[in-house]
């Protein structure tokens, strides 16, 4: 895409270019601009070559630009502001929902973990059938809890 940009350009500043070259003669000629408001007097400007007078409207019509599209952008930098505030404020707010459920996990896995660790160290089981038992989804509702405590016993069992 950036090289389509750039031979676009390449052709805007080139049928510039030889607009110019073949004009030459025309942009190099002096011309003196008037300007009559009928309140004062007339005013004149001093003769320049027409390419300085092009360009310099040229540069007037891009300040014009800059200056309209201020306000748009002004809007736009508030609007970012806000977003990123609301975008903070819902970071923290999921930062503080995982701390929570960490703590969930973290007051849940230590029992079971111990159980397996007893259970473990009676049948002297493998690391392997204990990170299998213990590799699972957590769940708050007692269902779940129950099936899970279920299929800890039959694995027992069949230890």
């Amino acid at each position: 895409m950036k090289k389509a940009t750039l031979i676009i350009w390449a052709i805007i500043f080139g049928v510039i270019a030889l607009l110019i070259f073949q004009n030459k003669a025309f942009f190099l000629t002096n011309q003196s601009l008037q300007v009559n408001l009928g309140i004062i007097e007339a005013y004149h400007t001093p003769e320049l070559p027409i390419a300085i007078l092009v360009l310099l409207f040229f540069l007037i019509g891009i300040f014009i630009a800059f200056l309209f599209s201020l306000s748009a952008r002004f809007k736009a930098r508030r609007t970012i502001k806000k977003l990123n505030t609301t975008l903070a404020s819902h970071n923290s707010e999921m930062a503080g929902l995982r701390s929570e459920i960490d703590s969930l996990k973290g007051i849940e896995t230590p029992e079971a973990t111990g159980e397996m660790d007893a259970t473990q160290q009676l049948t002297g089981g493998s690391n392997a059938d204990s990170t299998a038992a213990q590799t699972g989804t957590f769940s708050i509702d007692k269902k779940d809890d129950e099936s899970a405590d279920k299929q800890k016993e039959t694995a027992e069992e069949k230890k």
